[in-house]
């Protein structure tokens, strides 16, 4: 019964000791240093991977106790012993050892005890701990990468050895002890200082490995009994054994670990669960730890039921908000008339609702004027006024290549009413009436994703004008680098509230005599939630907006884009089926030739996408001097390498046939697959592609696309082109208009830098490329070569994309120091662009951030960073921001101003694509001449510059045909 007992204890207590310095080793080496680091320079990547690596395996192995070793700085007695001991290892990098204190701090908040020992190794505080938990019987674990560990383990102790993957702990017990080295923990130490250990440059017996080791040990017992009978073993490695006798005694002397220290501790002062939230959530603040990170930690640590942990409460209270999660009070409008009293009662009044939206409307409409566009105190005071009294709407449906839907529809005031809509009991009546309250009142709305939304209710002939706010482009305004996949990570990002993601709506019916099932109730209860979410972060991010003054930028720029967008992919874009069939066919027919003659040249049928077997093939079996490689040390086979190996290879006509074959293969299979995509995406109904626009992805302001993604419709070669040509006219329209923007990114640079010369280049009206060659040179026009306008094309376009000097000799095959001449040239001819690139990284350095011409901002936390690398990567990007974001800016100007105006002169013309600068129109017969003439002015004077926004149009019956 007594034994009984004691089993019981044990299983209840478990005591986990942790290797401090070993594991935030391992996670500082397995996670990025420049993905985790804070706005001011700090690495986080090793707290960062210290916690949740630690959570992990708490929440797996459910310790009750917990004690974590740390090394401390300075030699031990091991040192005395053997001066070279760890003397090769390179000194900890500096971004590592600032983590070190902020992983103690951590710790020191969760609870969790940490020790250090002067003179002594953190292996021997494992050691004492593990004895300690041993001698009070508790289950002890032991979490190390150190293989000297391995001599703590017996029946009561066992160590946690992660694998490649630390995911993969190994359970080191005395079985896996043996099965994997054929001694028992106590005779390990016995193998280990005959094998040595080259981590800690602790020198074995040459030509000893683990194998001989343990047949040694097996064979006399012990290390003493081996030496004894080293004459005995003979052979070299027997005459190795004896030469270095002394060398192995001194081994496991140093290897021993101390397990008797005194650390001033008891076990049972190593319980934990007790987190001390006013400690660690400043840390959380200071390492810019996000909600789940902080949730999981969190969780992780509090273990122990005597501790009461409530996130959101925690976390409300460091950022000084007192929001509750108090479930908003559900109304029930039955019909028109109670929809419309309860709009009286509790929403805001008609007046201030008309008058926001004329504010709107009227920002909206300031476009081209950089002032205007720009908040003034007059615009955030009106916006901050209209915030005071707002509400939300929120729907929720679905929107996928052309076939949109709602399903349900909330709204809620402010006063924490709100009311729900099944979208199948919206009766005409009841259409009506809800059309009026958001003609009524749309000045003070507030919804996450206007363009969405925009979809939703018009698939229920609802149409809903500008919103006075919308919750997700003003987060994407406000940290571009953040994208939330859902309201519940924005929520938990911007109000770090943790929150549980709602899961999807099922289908199900509101009973018309208002009566509801379960699953009803869950669907209502869901959406009012979400709503309270829109309502909540809409409060925080108004913040944001007023110190930004981005007021501007959302309501005359993003909300109008959402607006234009939202009609473009309801309309879509016309496509010839017949002519995507015979191209897929032609691309695969092309595909599985070029692979037939690689599988010839190769000898054998090798997987053309495997780097491995093409490596094989490329540098085993043809010889060919592999040029680079990869992070893991694989030699790469990337398409830049293999065009590479191909010039060189002309002598070697096998290797040139296939390196041939291979890219011919590349490049027909990845035709082939953009083609499948646009067949697989073609709307049945309509036989129109409806791409969706991403407003809130790009960080720089630049829309993108997706399912299918346009954006990868190769255009500088012919072969990319044709698959353009299936783009074409929808039925009731004659024509396609091609309308995009040249050289835009340098015009900006030229009007931001304000450089006469660069502004006297577009102004001269010749081929700018050899004028500003002939500047850079100081030869005439006529004089300038091929290379030399090609090179400076570069050149200026390397400076608005912020190519480093080393990139821009990769593209143009000259050595670093060639691309460095034709720098100090360039700026040596425009001095104010020098100026004005210095400047920004200078001012994003102070500042932290970049803005464009209309106040869009970007962050650069890696200016600060203390890894070089880091740096100059954050230094590309602040030069390239403020041009690629005004560009971004301009053509959503652009287009805003080119549908109003088609819409304004009652054209059907319409705007179908939108892709890097160019806008693709459907032209209704008979428009062609108006519709190019209203476009190319709205794209010319989308802004007023100190150069001319050149525009390029063309017309065709089809994509490639209209291009000029």
């Amino acid at each position: 019964m007594e034994d009984q007992t004691k089993k019981q204890d044990k299983d209840d207590r478990t005591l986990l000791v942790v290797d401090g310095h070993s594991l935030a080793f391992r996670a500082f080496y397995a996670l990025p240093v420049e993905s985790f680091t804070t706005s001011t320079g700090q690495p986080t990547n090793a707290v960062w991977g210290f916690a949740t690596m630690l959570a992990d395996v708490m929440a797996k192995e459910k310790p009750t106790h917990m004690g974590v070793a740390f090394d401390v700085k300075g030699g031990t007695f091991r040192n005395a012993m053997l001066p070279q001991y760890k003397g090769t290892r390179e000194a900890a990098p500096k971004e590592l050892l600032s983590q070190l204190p902020l992983i103690q701090d951590l710790l020191k908040g969760l609870g969790i005890t940490y020790i250090e020992k002067p003179g002594y190794e953190g292996d021997d505080i494992i050691g004492t701990l593990a004895t300690m938990g041993e001698q009070a019987g508790f289950k002890t674990l032991v979490l190390s990468g150190d293989r000297d560990a391995f001599q703590l383990v017996d029946d009561d102790i066992t160590v946690l050895y992660p694998g490649h993957h630390f995911k993969n702990l190994k359970h080191m017990t005395p079985q896996a002890i043996m099965d994997r080295y054929k001694v028992t923990p106590q005779q390990y130490p016995d193998l280990a200082a005959m094998r040595g250990e080259g981590a800690d440059n602790i020198p074995g017996v040459p030509g000893v490995g683990d194998g001989y080791a343990a047949k040694w040990v097996n064979k006399y017992g012990s290390l003493d009994s081996i030496l004894e009978h080293a004459d005995e073993i003979g052979g070299k490695k027997g005459q190795a054994l004896a030469e270095n006798a002394d060398q192995v005694r001194l081994n496991r002397k140093v290897n021993a670990l101390v397990r008797d220290l005194d650390l001033g501790v008891k076990v049972e002062d190593l319980r934990f669960g007790t987190i001390h939230t006013d400690q660690v959530l400043p840390i959380f603040e200071q390492l810019q730890f996000g909600p789940q990170t902080r949730k999981k930690i969190l969780r992780g640590f509090n273990t122990v039921a005597d501790y009461d942990y409530s996130p959101a409460s925690a976390l409300v209270d460091v950022s000084n908000k007192q929001e509750e999660f108090t479930q908003p009070e559900r109304d029930k409008a039955e019909s028109a008339d109670q929809l419309r009293d309860w709009c009286e009662k509790h929403l805001p009044d008609k007046a201030l609702c008309r008058q926001s939206a004329d504010h709107v409307k009227a920002m909206a409409d300031s476009l081209g004027n950089v002032k205007d566009i720009g908040d003034t105190d007059q615009n955030a005071m009106r916006c901050s006024e209209a915030m005071k009294e707002h509400w939300v709407l929120h729907a929720i449906g679905w929107a996928k290549h052309g076939d949109y839907g709602l399903e349900e529809l909330a709204i809620l005031s402010m006063d924490g009413h709100g009311l729900v809509f099944m979208a199948e009991d919206i009766d005409e009546d009841m259409r009506a009436a809800i059309q009026e309250l958001i003609d009524q009142r749309i000045g003070t709305c507030v919804v996450h994703g206007y363009k969405e939304h925009l979809h939703f209710l018009e698939s229920q002939g609802l149409h809903m004008p500008l919103p006075l706010f919308d919750t997700k482009l003003a987060g994407y305004l406000a940290e571009p680098d953040f994208h939330a996949d859902n309201l519940e990570q924005a929520v938990a990002h911007f109000l770090a509230i943790p929150v549980e993601e709602e899961p999807e709506a099922t289908q199900g019916a509101l009973a018309l005599d208002g009566r509801e099932d379960e699953d009803e109730r869950r669907r209502g209860t869901r959406i009012l939630r979400q709503a309270q979410y829109v309502m909540m972060v809409s409060e925080r991010l108004q913040e944001l907006m007023d110190e930004r003054h981005q007021y501007g930028l959302l309501r005359t720029i993003e909300l109008p884009t959402s607006a234009v967008l939202a009609q473009m992919e309801t309309e879509g874009a016309k496509v010839d089926d017949a002519r995507l069939k015979e191209m897929h066919d032609r691309f695969a027919a092309e595909a599985r030739q070029a692979q037939e003659i690689a599988w010839d040249r190769a000898g054998s049928r090798v997987n053309l996408q495997s780097p491995k077997q093409l490596s094989k093939v490329l540098f085993d079996d043809m010889g060919l001097v592999p040029t680079h490689r990869t992070k893991t040390g694989s030699y790469s086979t990337n398409v830049s390498v293999l065009q590479d190996l191909y010039i060189k290879s002309v002598n070697n006509e096998r290797a040139n046939d296939f390196l041939g074959a291979l890219l011919k293969h590349r490049e027909t299979n990845k035709l082939k697959q953009i083609v499948q995509t646009l067949r697989e995406a073609v709307n049945p109904r309509d036989g129109r592609l409806h791409t969706t626009y991403e407003q809130t992805v790009a960080a720089t302001g630049r829309l993108s696309s997706v399912d299918p993604n346009l954006q990868n419709i190769p255009n500088r070669d012919a072969r990319g082109r044709e698959i353009r040509s299936a783009f074409v006219p929808g039925s009731g329209y004659e024509a396609l208009l091609s309308s995009d923007y040249s050289q835009v990114e340098l015009r900006i640079m030229a009007h931001l830098s304000g450089d006469q010369a660069l502004i006297d280049a577009f102004k001269s009206g010749a081929d700018f490329h050899r004028y500003v060659a002939s500047l850079v040179y100081d030869i005439p026009m006529e004089e300038v070569t091929g290379d030399q306008r090609s090179h400076v094309k570069a050149m200026s376009y390397g400076l608005a994309y912020g190519l480093s000097t080393y990139g821009l000799a990769q593209q143009l095959k000259i050595s670093p120091a060639a691309a460095d001449v034709l720098r100090a040239k360039y700026f040596a001819t425009f001095g104010k662009v020098h100026e004005y690139l210095e400047s920004l990284v200078a001012d994003a350095r102070e500042k932290g951030y970049t803005e464009t011409m209309f106040g869009r901002r970007r962050y650069f936390p890696g200016l600060r960073s203390k890894r070089r690398p880091t740096r100059e990567a954050a230094e590309r990007a602040a030069l390239n921001a403020p041009i690629q974001g005004s560009a971004a800016d301009i053509m959503k100007i652009a287009m805003i101003k080119a549908s109003r105006a088609l819409s304004d002169q009652g054209l059907k013309s319409r705007i179908s694509l939108q892709i890097h600068d160019e806008l693709l129109v459907e032209i209704a017969p008979g428009e062609t001449d108006k519709a190019t003439k209203l476009v190319k002015d709205s794209m010319e004077h989308a802004v007023e510059l100190a150069v001319p926004l050149d525009v390029s149009t063309g017309i065709g019956q089809d994509w490639e045909l209209a291009a000029h």
